[in-house]
């Protein structure tokens, strides 16, 4: 590849990724924000409805792990051209869909292709790019993904009031078709055809994962937490069988030898904790909103705008910092920030303004976009190109856990305090839930001090 050819691979790939990464999130978001609208337009129960999200969630759980082995085997630019015609076409589905049973069917498509674009974008971003340029462009990749949730909600709610609800995932279409097409021109070709796929280890690990996952949503929609705790150890259980299984066979899904890398095992549990926080914030902060304001879901969305905003300032800076202070140096600080802007949402009750909410969101998405960033770059910056495949895969898969654990622990913790205190005020009930998720992000620093400072 010429100089002109590289040079526009590394303009378009990054966008290419950042659409692919964007539109997954708006369309998820959107989507979850008219489940009741749904409901009714379909003559549906709202707890048959609320599928459309947990068939989703398990389809993306199930498929995730394959996306490295996939990419190793045929190349990111033909995975990633699959993933994006699956969705493509899933969303065609979904929209032309005239009952419930239909849509549920077509939203498996969706989550399939889902599952497959978001690890295959990053790592063709790893893999087109040198160190020095990864953390940028992978911020460009990153923070779309941030901008989906807090959009999501202001989508859904315009064209459920103005439009027809299908035209959610017709808007998915050409993005799809545009997105193909630059793929099949700029995403890297690598691959190896004598890669072996371990079915059985793969069947193993995807089931547990899926498991995790649909208990982490029942956790978020109920107070009887027995059924979610056995289908939540059964996957712990399977996870734990993988593993084992992994020590012993020659070509393992996702290798332990993978661990033996300081800065991959450190960013894959720093990833775990703090995500734990960040995943809580697309759900608390519209809750919050609502009970103690008493917004409407859109007047919500328009409201979390300063998260959005922040989240595009942040980009330029997240370079700089670390070129200044290094990896471990600038994740243990920007941690330490992040939890103290949880904490800080103690400040708010029924009769705060809007400068103050405003204020504190902003530094919340500033920061939070910052370490995205950083937690995804420090994760993969020593993989080999051999390992870089199974490394960016195992990230995605920890990236969706440990978000999807955010919501359920921020319900749990939210519950269990309004069950304690029955008498407070709404405020002290988000008042402790915001200071549990403060505490449960510092430990994530303590993590992070762990790492060696490398600098850009």
């Amino acid at each position: 590849m010429n100089a002109i050819n590289q040079d526009k691979q590394k303009t378009l790939l990054p966008i290419v990724a950042a659409i692919a990464f964007f539109m997954a999130s708006l369309d998820t978001t959107s989507v979850n924000t008219i489940i009741p609208y749904l409901s009714t337009i379909f003559h549906s129960p709202l707890a048959t409805t609320k599928n459309i999200i947990i068939f989703y969630m398990i389809a993306n759980s199930l498929f995730i792990p394959l996306t490295g082995v996939l990419c190793e085997k045929y190349s990111c630019r033909i995975i990633f051209c699959v993933a994006l015609s699956i969705f493509t076409l899933g969303s065609l589905l979904c929209g032309i869909s005239s009952t419930m049973n239909e849509l549920l069917a077509a939203r498996v498509v969706q989550g399939i292709g889902g599952a497959l674009m978001l690890p295959v974008g990053r790592l063709a971003v790893i893999q087109t790019f040198p160190k020095d340029q990864l953390i940028k462009a992978l911020s460009m990749v990153t923070i779309p993904g941030l901008m989906g949730p807090l959009i999501g909600p202001i989508v859904g709610g315009i064209i459920a009031s103005y439009l027809n609800w299908s035209v959610i995932f017709f808007i998915n279409i050409p993005f799809g078709l545009a997105g193909i097409y630059f793929a099949l021109k700029h995403f890297p070709t690598q691959s190896d055809k004598a890669v072996s796929i371990d079915r059985w280890g793969y069947l193993i690990f995807a089931s547990g994962i899926a498991l995790l996952t649909y208990a982490l949503s029942l956790y978020s929609e109920t107070t009887a937490y027995t059924t979610p705790s056995l289908i939540f150890c059964v996957g712990l259980i399977l996870l734990a069988a993988y593993w084992v299984r992994s020590l012993y066979h020659d070509y393992p899904l996702f290798s332990p030898k993978l661990f033996k890398i300081k800065s991959f095992s450190i960013g894959i549990l720093g990833n775990l904790v703090a995500r734990l926080g960040c995943g809580a914030v697309p759900f608390m902060i519209p809750l919050m909103l609502q009970r103690l304001l008493g917004l409407s879901p859109v007047a919500c969305g328009m409201a979390m705008l300063p998260l959005a905003v922040a989240a595009m300032v942040a980009k330029p800076f997240v370079s700089k910092a670390i070129k200044l202070m290094g990896y471990r140096n600038f994740l243990f600080i920007n941690t330490l920030v992040l939890s103290a802007s949880y904490v800080s949402y103690c400040l708010v009750n029924e009769h705060s303004g809007w400068i103050l909410i405003s204020t504190l969101m902003f530094i919340t998405g500033f920061v939070n976009s910052m370490q995205f960033t950083a937690m995804n770059t420090v994760t993969v910056l020593d993989l080999s190109p051999k390992r870089q495949p199974a490394g960016s895969c195992l990230l995605s898969t920890v990236m969706q856990v440990s978000m999807a654990s955010g919501v359920a622990i921020s319900a749990i913790l939210l519950t269990l305090d309004e069950t304690v205190h029955l008498h407070a005020l709404p405020a002290i009930h988000f008042h402790f839930t915001w200071l549990y998720l403060g505490i449960i992000t510092v430990i994530s620093a303590f993590i992070f001090v762990l790492l060696p400072n490398k600098r850009i």
